[in-house]
């Protein structure tokens, strides 16, 4: 799941955690790091400073039979994730949740029919109605609608926009951020990027 790659320096699992905090990545309140700490060792999260934590802050953990969110502030996406309608449903959600409800989404209904090759999303924000048709190519996510996504919090005239950071794979990393967290981001991320 994770790639790793030699790191100049070493970091401290609190270290980075604190780090992030300053830029606005927070672990999420209702868990705790001994969670993290069952899945996850120290040493896993220092051979690849910030990446790596950054991951499992993307991820959800199971807590009490529940999927939570380890952050509400980063989305680990494996974009190999539609396979029936209530999908694109789940990604609307995340992004309302990332956009600190500056995506104010309501009413969100989608159709996936991968055998038909049909699939769109539907929602109310501001008052208005959306819809939009989206391409089914097999298990894999339409990724415009991200782009779309991002233009619709350009509308509403905030500082903020999507940022990803493509991890070669299937994979990547998601967030709402200002041009000065990502600035923060980028630099402690020791060459890899989100753009």
């Amino acid at each position: 799941m994770f790639r790793f790659f030699k790191s100049k320096k070493k970091v401290s699992f609190h270290e980075q955690l604190f780090e992030l905090q300053k830029i606005g990545i927070e672990l999420n309140p209702i868990l705790n790091e001994e969670l993290i700490f069952a899945e996850y060792s120290k040493e896993e999260f220092e051979q690849e400073p910030y990446l790596h934590l950054l991951i499992v802050l993307g991820s959800e953990l199971e807590l009490n039979g529940n999927y939570i969110n380890c952050s509400n502030e980063i989305w680990y996406l494996d974009t190999e994730c539609i396979e029936d309608t209530g999908d694109y449903v789940l990604i609307a959600e995340r992004i309302k949740d990332l956009s600190k409800n500056y995506l104010d989404l309501k009413n969100i209904k989608d159709i996936v029919d991968i055998e038909n090759q049909v699939a769109s999303i539907s929602f109310t924000l501001d008052e208005r109605d959306y819809c939009w048709k989206l391409e089914v190519n097999d298990d894999w996510i339409d990724e415009k609608i991200i782009v779309m996504f991002n233009d619709l919090l350009e509308i509403k005239n905030t500082d903020k926009q999507v940022y990803i950071l493509d991890l070669g794979g299937q994979d990547c990393l998601i967030g709402i951020f200002s041009k000065a967290q990502v600035k923060q981001l980028n630099h402690l991320l020791n060459g890899y990027k989100f753009e």
